[in-house]
């Protein structure tokens, strides 16, 4: 559904007959909730949080924006590739969830560096260890089928 249908259905659940100045307050604010979401979740009950989830998608999508921007087709009668690219990745990466979490970010909250398999020391211990109790397992028995038998 469009962000013009959601209005519309916005507008339409209004109870009774709601003046010219109601529709038009009901219909701002849907267009605001649908086009930009607050920096401070106020429905929040524990108080107001800063999203940062929309910020972190924006700042992964004009980076890969920036990347690829140069491989973007600028022609034809509307010239809104870029833009509806864009909108698209900003889409798939708030809807995901997806955050870019950098050696800067990790210093700040404490946590140790990356080695050069992008995991922490600790990390690919925890991963050999399951590695090793998974080697170290007995193996199911198995009985082989002896098709000779049957006749």
């Amino acid at each position: 559904m469009d962000i013009v249908e959601k209005v519309a259905a916005d507008i339409a659940d209004i109870p009774g007959t709601p003046s010219p100045r109601e529709i038009a307050r009901i219909a701002i604010e849907a267009y605001q909730r649908e086009l930009w979401t607050p920096a401070f979740d106020i429905s929040n009950r524990a108080g107001m949080i800063p999203e940062m989830r929309r910020n972190r998608a924006n700042q992964i999508t004009a980076h890969i924006m920036h990347l690829i921007g140069k491989y973007i087709c600028e022609h034809g009668s509307e010239q809104r590739n870029y833009r509806d690219a864009s909108e698209t990745l900003f889409e798939a990466v708030y809807e995901s969830g997806a955050e870019i979490i950098t050696d800067l970010d990790r210093s700040k909250a404490g946590l140790p560096p990356r080695g050069p398999y992008g995991i922490t020391a600790h990390e690919l211990q925890f991963m050999e260890a399951r590695l090793m109790e998974a080697m170290l397992k007995p193996m199911p028995f198995i009985v082989p089928h002896n098709h000779s038998l049957i006749t």
